[in-house]
């Protein structure tokens, strides 16, 4: 009859033990899959590195960028110019992305964008210099955000192929821009050079052009 009894309690610790482990492994297991899920989706952040700009991009780019407007109900825009070396020697294979608003100032989603482009909307894009440092961009005319007197803007970042980090540069502003009521200097904040743009509209559409500098 002992001998019954210690054979049970043998089993019910045994079992215990099991149970325990079990529970353990699935636990290790949670935390991992939570650990991994955050690790691939350490771009979706309207706060992520500058880094994550270039995540998504097409494994082949042109000299154009174009960006779709998928409503159709924007001003069509496009700006071309040249990216200098400090030295101003054209600067080939510098990679550009932007983004911006849609015509009603908002950073609007079709739904499959990933990672920062979940914040940064549908009107985004890039491209890459070509060997004599010209770009093209092609686009709507953002409008400023509702209920803002800041400037219809694009952002914009470059990476450049003989350097590890990608950077900032100015924003394109318009200068025709009736909430541009700042000194054009006051928006030099970034490097790429002043990003104040004279637009005029030709057979309908805007035009401008942006040279810029990377020292």
């Amino acid at each position: 009859m002992k001998h019954s009894i210690r054979l049970a309690g043998l089993i019910c610790i045994a079992l215990l033990m099991s149970f325990c482990k079990q529970k353990d492994n699935s636990k290790e297991l949670a935390q991992s899959s939570v650990t991994s899920t955050t690790e691939k989706d350490s771009c979706d952040s309207p706060d992520a590195p500058i880094e994550c700009y270039f995540v998504n991009m097409p494994k082949q780019l042109t000299s154009t960028m174009i960006i779709p407007d998928e409503k159709k109900d924007g001003e069509k825009l496009v700006i071309s110019g040249t990216v200098y070396k400090k030295d101003k020697s054209p600067y080939a294979n510098v990679i550009l992305y932007a983004y911006h608003t849609d015509s009603k100032g908002l950073y609007s989603k079709k739904g499959d964008e990933k990672g920062v482009q979940k914040w940064h909307g549908s009107h985004h894009g890039w491209c890459k210099t070509d060997k004599d440092g010209k770009y093209k961009i092609e686009t709507i005319r953002p409008a400023s955000y509702p209920s803002s007197n800041n400037p219809q803007h694009i952002h914009s970042a470059v990476k450049v192929p003989d350097k590890g980090k990608p950077m900032y540069i100015n924003d394109f502003l318009f200068k025709d821009d009736p909430l541009l009521n700042k000194p054009a200097a006051s928006y030099d904040r970034e490097k790429g050079g002043p990003g104040v743009v004279e637009v005029k509209k030709v057979d309908g559409i805007w035009v401008g052009k942006r040279d810029i500098v990377l020292e």
